[in-house]
């Protein structure tokens, strides 16, 4: 018996998807992403977006245990600029929205990634190899209510607080995205 699981890089990815949307359109395009990671967490950690479908493989080395939290910015390009204005920007406890019974817009997407992925489904997250392969916005589960645009969506995990000295920074992902 296979068991699908989920971590907290697929949390990141479902938000960012989540807070994407156009009026009436559905269309989001994938265009890039950056990636830094603590060695630390990761012995690898290796991600490409290739024809608008996302890859990610890992190996995470320290488990990822309760407290791991995201700081997630959502951003839209001013005009033609590569100067982003914040639109959207919260701190999420990843452990608490990935064992959560609640269905929301976060359960269809895990159900989403966990077609192309073992990602685990609950915290702690052990040491292992972990990997998305071929994954797509299915369009129709984009929600409806940000505006066209370029996007970059900043996604920190880390442990301890926000930008004090007890941090313990895991992962910085970076997506630009274009909504049509």
């Amino acid at each position: 018996m296979n068991v699908f699981h989920i971590n907290g890089i697929s949390i990141l990815l479902l938000l960012f998807f989540d807070r994407l949307s156009v009026g009436k359109a559905s269309s989001v395009i994938i265009q890039a992403g950056e990636l830094k990671y603590n060695h630390k967490y990761f012995e690898n950690f290796n991600m490409s977006i290739i024809n608008n479908t996302v890859n990610l493989d890992m190996i995470i080395r320290k488990p990822l245990t309760r407290g791991f939290k995201s700081h997630i910015d959502f951003s839209i390009s001013l005009g033609k600029s590569k100067h982003y204005q914040s639109v959207f920007a919260h701190i999420i406890d990843v452990c608490g929205v990935v064992t959560a019974i609640k269905s929301n817009i976060f359960k269809s997407w895990f159900q989403s990634m966990l077609e192309n992925g073992n990602f685990m489904y609950n915290c702690p997250v052990p040491e292992g190899h972990y990997f998305l392969r071929n994954w797509k916005l299915d369009s129709s589960l984009v929600p409806q209510y940000l505006y066209a645009g370029d996007y970059r969506i900043s996604c920190h995990l880390f442990f301890g607080k926000l930008k004090t000295k007890h941090e313990d920074f895991v992962v910085d992902l970076i997506f630009f995205a274009l909504l049509k």
